[in-house]
């Protein structure tokens, strides 16, 4: 049976482990990645923990950034997200602090239920990639995980960079002005950068007008959206579509709650 490499940033000791030392237990790890290679000498992991769980490791976020290039490049393939390691010149791993990053959030997502993986994969806007067996349980739980965790971690690339993910618009408008030109203008080097991806544009309205208009609004926010992001070629990378007035994320019936509803999502997907 192949083994698996889930990274979960909470601490726990299993009972299984009771008397193992943390040297010991790294020097197992590193077998379970390299079987053929001799043990090497692992650093002191303090408070992080590594529990083996049959053919499961879990391990720190703080003990990965420990492992080597190599190491980590065969725990991205291990975790499905291989297509996010960049190798420089020489062959070292040039992108350590995000295959850190992604594996801990593969980790994250792998220990969810079913119900709330399908759940983060409408978020992403990648429902249309669960598969459901005959009981209803996910029966694409890997390739899932992948997805959310490449989406996700490109994602927060760009917004720890702090471009913004909302653009709103004034009342029954659909002009976009020169503060939402820059912000598209950072989202389209993002995605030129990063060919993988596609994006959706979710349309939004407040609620004064019919739900039909309100409707149409939110699609027409998103097209002219789309249409500057159309002038660098990625027309073909990018979804639209409206939910009207039916998704607030505010609730007060006056111009402050309205003025937040009016608004275009920019929405990663792998």
């Amino acid at each position: 049976m192949i083994k698996k490499i889930i990274l979960i940033t909470s601490v726990a000791l299993l009972s299984s482990c009771a008397g193992t030392t943390i040297q010991d237990v790294g020097d197992k790890f590193l077998n379970l990645i390299n079987p053929s290679d001799p043990v090497v000498e692992v650093a002191d992991l303090g408070e992080s923990k590594i529990i083996l769980e049959s053919e499961y490791v879990i391990f720190s976020e703080e003990g990965l950034a420990l492992l080597s290039d190599e190491e980590l490049i065969q725990a991205a393939k291990q975790q499905g997200i291989e297509s996010m390691v960049i190798l420089d010149s020489d062959g070292n791993l040039a992108n350590r602090e995000e295959i850190v990053s992604a594996l801990t959030q593969s980790g994250t997502l792998a220990g969810l239920s079913d119900e709330e993986l399908i759940q983060a994969a409408k978020q992403q806007g990648i429902e249309s990639m669960v598969i459901l067996d005959s009981d209803g349980n996910l029966a694409n739980r890997e390739e899932i995980v992948s997805a959310l965790t490449q989406s996700e971690t490109a994602a927060e690339t760009l917004e720890d960079d702090g471009v913004s993910f909302v653009l709103y618009f004034s009342y029954d408008d659909t002009e976009i002005d020169e503060k939402a030109t820059q912000i598209i203008i950072e989202h389209a080097n993002f995605m030129m950068n990063n060919p993988k991806l596609f994006l959706r544009l979710e349309g939004h309205a407040d609620e004064r007008g019919t739900r039909e208009y309100n409707l149409a609004l939110g699609e027409n926010r998103s097209l002219s959206v789309k249409e500057v992001l159309g002038l660098y070629g990625l027309e073909n990378r990018i979804e639209v579509v409206s939910f009207g007035e039916e998704q607030p994320v505010a609730f007060t019936h006056d111009e402050e709650g309205w003025q937040k509803n009016r608004r275009v999502e920019f929405i990663y997907q792998k």
